[in-house]
C-alpha cells in the first residue's frame, strides 16, 4: 500500500451518519490516506465496531473548527449529517473559509434541508458542503425539492447499506452467532421492537413539533404500549427485546402480563445479529426496517394513525408490512406468532446498495 500525503478529517455525531462514514473511512485507510475521525459518545461505539480509532470531541464554533483543520493540516472533510447545529456544520463552515473541499453523506430519504439550516431555519451557504452524496435518483430529487442546489448533489449509493448487502449474502452461507440476549428467551417467541425518539424529534401530540418536524400522528410510547397490551392478551410466551435508539434515555419497560418478558437494550451496537435471529421484527419508520429487509426479513412497520406512513423507506419500497391500527397489528401478530408464519425470504439487493458506494464517495474527494 502506497502512503498518501493527504490528510482527511471525518466527523459524525449521530448514528446514521457514523454508519455511512465507517466504510468510507475504511477504504481511505486502505488507500494509505491519513484519517482523523471525530465522534460523539453515541457514535464512538459504531466506529469502534468497525475497528476505526476516534477522538470524542464536540466542536462548538467555526473558529474552533478552523483551529482543528489548521493544526492537523486537513485537506479533505467528510461528514455525516444531523438535524442540529453542531460539529458537522461548524467544520463545514470552517472548511469553506479555508478553501478545503468538503463532502456530506446523506443517510435517509427525508428532511434534507434542516441538515443544513442556520438558526433561522434557512439553508445557509456556509453550511452547504461542496458535495452532498445521495443514495439514488429519488433521494437527489427530494433533496432538490427541499432547496438543496442540484449542482452539489451526486448519486453514490449508501456505503452502509452496500456493506450490509455484502454481509447478508455471507450470512446465507455462514449465519452469525445468535446474540447472548436471545438465550434468555429461547423457549419463547422472540420479538425485536425498534424504538425511536419520536416525541423529541416530532412532538408528542397533534399541533406539536420536535427537532425534525411536526407530529407524525403517533409517537413511540403509543406504539410500545399497543404492542405490550396485544402480546399480553395472546396465547403463548413472548420475549421482547426493545432496542432503544442511541439518542434515547433510559426508560422502564411497559406493563405486561406474565406471558411476556420485556428486555430493554440500550446503546450503540450492531443490530444485524438480532435482525437475523429473532422471530419477528417491529419498528415504526426507522431505517433499520430496510436493513432487516436486506437481510431477508419481512418486518412490520407499526405507525398507528400515521399522517404519512410512506416516509418510512421500507414501507415505500414495499419490503415491510405496514400497520396503522392496533386491530390490524393484532392480526399480524396472531398470523406471525400464533400461527408461526415465517417472515424469512431471500436477501434483497437494491441499486442504492451497490458494492462500490464507499469508493464513489472517495472518488469525489478529488
Amino acid at each position: 500500500m502506497q502512503k498518501s500525503d493527504r490528510r482527511f478529517l471525518f466527523c459524525a455525531t449521530e448514528p446514521g451518519g457514523a454508519r455511512e462514514l465507517c466504510p468510507i473511512a475504511a477504504v481511505a485507510v486502505q488507500r494509505g490516506i491519513s484519517c482523523r475521525i471525530l465522534c460523539s459518545p453515541v457514535t464512538a461505539p459504531i466506529f469502534a465496531d468497525a475497528g476505526l480509532p476516534t477522538e470524542q470531541r464536540a466542536i462548538s464554533s467555526c473558529r474552533e473548527a478552523e483551529r482543528e483543520l489548521q493544526e492537523n493540516a486537513i485537506d479533505m472533510l467528510i461528514i455525516g449529517t444531523t438535524g442540529k447545529i453542531n460539529s458537522e456544520r461548524h467544520l463545514t463552515a470552517a472548511a469553506k473559509k479555508r478553501q478545503i473541499r468538503s463532502i456530506a453523506v446523506l443517510d435517509e430519504w427525508y428532511n434534507y434541508a434542516l441538515r443544513f439550516w442556520d438558526e433561522n431555519e434557512h439553508i445557509h451557504d456556509a453550511y452547504l458542503p461542496d458535495v452532498i452524496c445521495a443514495q439514488d435518483e429519488l433521494s437527489r430529487d427530494l433533496a432538490i425539492q427541499e432547496g438543496i442546489p442540484s449542482a452539489i448533489l451526486h448519486i453514490t449509493g449508501s456505503p452502509a447499506l452496500a456493506e450490509l448487502t455484502t454481509r447478508a449474502h455471507t450470512f446465507t452461507l455462514h449465519p452469525p452467532d445468535a446474540p447472548d440476549v436471545l438465550k434468555a428467551g429461547k423457549q419463547c417467541h422472540s420479538i425485536l421492537s425498534l424504538s425511536e425518539p419520536l416525541r423529541a424529534t416530532y412532538g408528542a401530540a397533534p399541533g406539536e413539533r420536535g427537532t425534525m418536524g411536526p407530529y407524525l400522528g403517533y409517537q413511540e410510547d403509543i406504539a410500545r404500549t399497543d404492542l405490550a397490551e396485544i402480546l399480553s392478551s395472546m396465547h403463548g410466551d413472548f420475549f421482547v427485546i426493545e432496542k432503544l435508539h442511541p439518542l434515547e434515555g433510559v426508560k422502564p419497560p411497559p406493563a405486561v402480563n406474565d406471558n411476556v418478558t420485556w428486555h430493554m437494550a440500550m446503546g450503540s451496537f450492531a443490530l444485524w445479529p438480532l435482525l437475523w435471529h429473532v422471530d419477528l421484527i417491529i419498528g415504526m419508520h426507522t431505517k433499520a426496517l430496510l436493513e432487516a429487509a436486506i437481510l431477508g426479513r419481512r418486518p412490520i412497520s407499526y405507525q398507528p394513525h400515521a399522517y404519512a406512513p410512506e416516509r418510512c423507506t421500507a414501507v415505500r419500497l414495499k419490503v415491510a408490512e405496514l400497520s396503522v391500527s392496533r386491530e390490524h397489528l393484532a392480526g399480524l401478530l396472531h398470523e406471525h406468532l400464533e400461527k408461526r408464519t415465517s417472515d424469512r425470504q431471500e436477501c434483497l439487493a437494491f441499486s442504492f446498495a451497490h458494492p462500490g458506494a464507499a469508493e464513489k464517495v472517495l472518488d469525489l474527494a478529488g
